[in-house]
């Protein structure tokens, strides 16, 4: 019975720690506000940095050339908030509003939200995803590989 208790409390000693207790982890999403932008924001830029699929937790990003225009697709899976027009296993699609050597402004379909992304010298896009009611959504999306 002592041998009982004695396990019994070491144990209880060596309990994990409370969840406020460790540390806290990095945020997945970009810096508020986002980096200064890479480039010159000016210069005229017809987006091909962009083309091509990019990719975040749960969600892919496709960028195509049609003619002159850039559009956009998002698959989202796993998410649903229909605030934004997402729900599990939504497909979205817009357009491209501006974009520079290394910014980006997306419109989504409907206008469910607004995007706004910079290029990051590490190749990533940071971006908030704005909807009407003024509610923000970070991202951090890298190339597909």
């Amino acid at each position: 019975m002592r041998r009982v208790l004695f396990t019994a409390a070491l144990i209880l000693a060596a309990a994990p720690a409370w969840a406020e207790d460790f540390p806290k982890s990095p945020k997945v999403g970009p810096p508020e506000p986002l980096p200064e932008p890479i480039c010159d924001v000016s210069a005229a830029n017809d987006g091909g940095w962009l083309v091509g699929r990019w990719v975040a937790p749960q969600t892919r990003m496709e960028f195509v050339r049609a003619g002159e225009a850039l559009t956009w697709t998002m698959d989202r899976k796993g998410s649903i908030n229909t605030d934004f027009g997402w729900r599990d296993g939504a497909q979205i699609s817009g357009g491209v509003e501006a974009v520079s050597g290394c910014t980006v402004t997306l419109n989504a379909g409907e206008g469910a939200f607004r995007f706004q992304g910079v290029l990051t010298d590490s190749g990533k896009l940071y971006g908030f995803a704005t909807n009407k009611k003024g509610e923000v959504v970070r991202f951090t999306l890298r190339r597909e590989r």
